[in-house]
């Protein structure tokens, strides 16, 4: 008789180990819950046309340290030429957001130790009635020198679709017209910043409808 009984303890028993450990592996598993969800949420980061100008030129100063091989501080010595992205299918073409772009990136450039040239600094300054005083321009003839002297020209495209700007950026060796390092990055846009997006041989407010997504 007791035999019996201790028999049907030890099965009680046993029938009751899963249920304690499917118990333990459930309240395991609600701690671990609970304590993902105290666990601060990673930061949104919006891109924003200084955000993905620095995402573009860190990748570019990235890659050319790597071929290189330079150390912290190296980039001292080069001397840079930022110029302005072009359309890709019209490589005549620019508009506001891309000449924004290379400012952002000769900005990147400046801060990090690149020696970043002007280019379109003027032999003196300009005096324009009701404009104010210049002293960069575009005008080839008042340039103070046409033939700058640079390691690195910096030149990019981009292309356009309703509501991003794709923007290919490269790193070119001017000597060798070799490209050393390239980045892409894509930017989304708002209505504000589809204004900036008109070419300048385009009529304010034109849009394009292509629907297109990267």
């Amino acid at each position: 008789m007791i035999r019996c009984i201790l028999t049907a303890l030890v099965m009680f028993v046993c029938l009751l180990l899963p249920f304690a450990a499917s118990a333990g592996t459930y309240e395991d598993f609600i701690a671990a819950k609970q304590k993902e969800a105290q666990q601060p949420a990673a930061p949104v980061v919006h891109k924003t046309i200084p955000v993905v100008a620095d995402i573009i030129s860190e990748q570019l100063d990235a890659q050319l340290r790597q071929r290189l091989d330079l150390d912290e501080g190296d980039v001292e010595g080069y001397g840079v030429i930022v110029t302005t992205p072009v359309a890709l299918e019209d490589l005549e073409e620019t508009s506001s957001l891309a000449r924004q772009m290379s400012e952002e990136v000769s900005r990147w450039l400046v801060n990090s130790g690149y020696k970043v040239q002007e280019i379109r600094k003027g032999r003196s300054v300009l005096f324009e009635p009701r404009g104010g005083e210049f002293l960069l321009s575009r005008r080839t003839h008042v340039l103070a020198n046409e033939n700058v002297q640079a390691t690195i020209i910096v030149a990019g495209t981009y292309t356009q679709t309703l509501n991003r700007v794709r923007f290919n950026m490269r790193f070119i060796h001017a000597p060798t017209n070799e490209v050393l390092a390239m980045a892409t990055q894509t930017l989304p846009l708002n209505a504000e910043m589809r204004l900036l997006t008109v070419g300048s041989n385009e009529p304010r407010g034109v849009i394009p409808s292509v629907g297109t997504s990267f």
